[in-house]
């Protein structure tokens, strides 16, 4: 009777062990994993993101008829490309990442919406500084996420160097506010005038 018992007690600390073995080696692979996908999608939104302040910089080219086009192109962001495992990260933060190309979406048709319906030819700075706008916010929301990929797995923060790209897109961004609001007041004062 003795043995059957040290047998069952054997037989479950087997099965204990064996499923704690095996939860140990997933939950390794899974911080691997999260680590690799971390690093290299922050790495994809920090080129994104410096590729979205190259737009904030773009005025417009004048084309053989004299009218501003875009010289930059608009960078593209495809999370769905990066061969990674998206489980391996919690659903808050994954759905930022897969959510980020829609909210790219939203602002590119801010951009188009503008160009078409508010400025006007041959400089069309109403679109272009539409399209700065959105870019830099873009941009700099790029970076934040890609900060909160490197702090879920304890990376350091990239050595920027001299240039830095956040800091460039945050004044951009408050110039065109600053010029904006200052617009608005101006069409708030001229209104009030020709009502009184």
């Amino acid at each position: 009777m003795e043995s059957a018992i040290f047998g069952l007690i054997g037989v479950a600390l087997g099965a204990i062990l064996a499923v704690a073995r095996e939860w140990w080696f997933q939950n390794r692979r899974n911080k691997k994993e999260a680590e690799y996908l971390s690093i290299l999608v922050s790495c994809e939104l920090e080129r994104y993101a410096a590729h979205c302040a190259d737009v904030v910089g773009d005025e417009g080219w004048p084309d053989e008829a004299g009218c501003s086009s875009a010289g930059v192109k608009a960078p593209k962001f495809e999370p769905q490309s990066v061969g990674v495992e998206w489980k391996s990260l919690p659903a808050g933060l994954m759905y930022e990442v897969l959510d980020f190309p829609y909210k790219a979406e939203l602002a590119a048709q801010k951009v188009s919406a503008a160009f078409d319906y508010s400025a006007t030819p041959p400089d069309y700075s109403e679109g272009f500084e539409e399209r700065q706008l959105q870019y830099a916010c873009l941009g700099l929301a790029a970076l934040e996420l890609a900060t909160k990929l490197r702090n879920h797995v304890g990376i350091a923060p990239r050595d920027i160097g001299e240039w830095n790209p956040a800091e460039y897109m945050r004044r951009h961004k408050a110039e065109i506010e600053l010029r904006r609001k200052a617009r608005a007041s101006k069409y708030e004062i001229e209104r009030e005038l020709v009502h009184s």
